[in-house]
């Protein structure tokens, strides 16, 4: 059965929250569960800093060192206790505001982000978000591998990733979007309705020639 309503799609780092999620969880998991490779992070950092690696190459050495070897129950706890005790002293008011109107009026809501699904799916069921896109991690034998799977969810990827979730390269009519930075325009540019974060406020993204259903 097709799903009519309007689309609303929220960005994670700096849109909902305030800062990177990515690295407050991988460092705060590292620690608890004592992981060796913890330590290492740090210099998967400066390569990626230096412009050495890649994003996802990078995300990828700390998503293995941290995660590899854990079990699913392992991971689902810690991102359930990330999502319940760190998350909600840094949500963005201003985009709080947008999600409780979307929820209010009945629109799809989508958590699309670059962090991890293994975590972020926790903050959307936090935040009432039912349906999530991000970076997908391997899972082999009841074993977290820490390998991406597929691309990083990052920029473009971010746009062909919602395209093929959606079923459509042409964006659903009276969609919206919320993000705040450049590797979110590639969707900001593509919904009916795009908003960028700047400064707490949400300034419109100006009128495309993006293809958007009648």
């Amino acid at each position: 059965m097709t799903d009519d309503r309007p689309v609303a799609v929220f960005d994670l780092d700096g849109t909902l929250v305030r800062r990177d999620t990515f690295l407050p969880f991988v460092f705060g998991y590292g620690w608890r569960r004592r992981r060796p490779g913890t330590m290492l992070i740090p210099i998967d950092l400066a390569l990626y800093g230096s412009g050495v690696l890649p994003a996802g190459v990078a995300k990828g050495r700390v998503l293995r060192r941290v995660l590899r070897g854990e079990t699913p129950a392992e991971v689902e706890r810690a991102a359930e206790a990330f999502a319940e005790q760190w998350v909600p002293a840094r949500l963005v008011p201003a985009t709080a505001g947008r999600l409780e109107h979307h929820a209010g009026a009945g629109h799809r809501l989508i958590l699309l982000t670059a962090s991890p699904v293994a975590y972020a799916a926790a903050i959307a069921r936090r935040l009432g978000i039912p349906e999530v896109i991000g970076t997908e991690v391997g899972f082999d034998g009841g074993r977290c591998t820490g390998a991406i799977v597929g691309e990083n969810c990052r920029g473009p990827a971010k746009l062909a990733r919602l395209q093929e979730y959606l079923g459509t390269e042409i964006s659903p009519a009276g969609s919206f979007a919320y993000g705040d930075s450049r590797h979110d325009l590639p969707v900001l540019q593509w919904v009916a309705h795009g908003f960028l974060l700047r400064r707490g406020r949400f300034e419109p993204m100006p009128a495309t020639t993006r293809r958007v259903a009648p």
